[in-house]
């Protein structure tokens, strides 16, 4: 039976899943370098817009971004907790930006839904950076993050300014328990 909450294909006893991570032993945080932002084309350094980005890119764009702590956010246009949090994450990213915060928005909504969700993040989010997870195989995409998250929406993953992964939460954060969580990131000495 198929979770509701989940984006992917069921992980329970997968062969695949297991060679799959073997072949993904990079994670994003790593201690290794990664490429730099510099070859990263400026859609996705400063999209306007949700714009897709593949896995290998997402990756470059969090190293981009090391030095900050990063908020990254799992969302999709007919998730409706996922739509609720998206004005608390565009306020929190108002109100801490300048202190080191940046969050990222990313929709797991298929690409002919593309227009939609650049409609809906621009209604409700408008100062946030915006992606469309492009890749055909989703664990290739989430699995670097997390390979113990199933998919639930939203989903919220917080990255230290060393760029290492402090916490991930499943399900709608409210606005207090969000800047709880960054607060406590933006105090840590970089």
């Amino acid at each position: 039976m198929t979770d509701p909450r989940r984006f992917g294909p069921d992980r329970s006893g997968s062969l695949a899943f297991g060679t799959l991570l073997v072949a993904l032993a990079v994670s994003l945080p790593s201690s290794a370098p990664m490429a730099t932002a510099g070859e990263l084309p400026e859609s996705l350094v400063a999209p306007e817009t949700i714009e897709p980005i593949t896995a290998e890119q997402f990756g470059e764009l969090l190293e981009h971004h090391r030095g900050k702590v990063v908020l990254v956010n799992f969302w999709a246009t007919w998730c409706i907790p996922c739509r609720y949090e998206l004005p608390d994450l565009d306020l929190l990213q108002q109100r801490y930006g300048e202190k080191g915060l940046q969050v990222i928005t990313v929709t797991i909504d298929k690409p002919e839904k593309l227009e939609d969700a650049r409609s809906a993040l621009a209604k409700q989010a408008p100062n946030l950076p915006g992606y469309l997870q492009a890749e055909k195989d989703e664990f290739a995409f989430i699995d670097p993050l997390d390979p113990e998250w199933v998919g639930a929406l939203p989903t919220s993953f917080f990255f230290s300014r060393s760029g290492e992964l402090r916490k991930s939460h499943p399900g709608r954060m409210l606005y207090k328990d969000l800047e709880r969580e960054v607060m406590a990131l933006l105090e840590e000495e970089p």
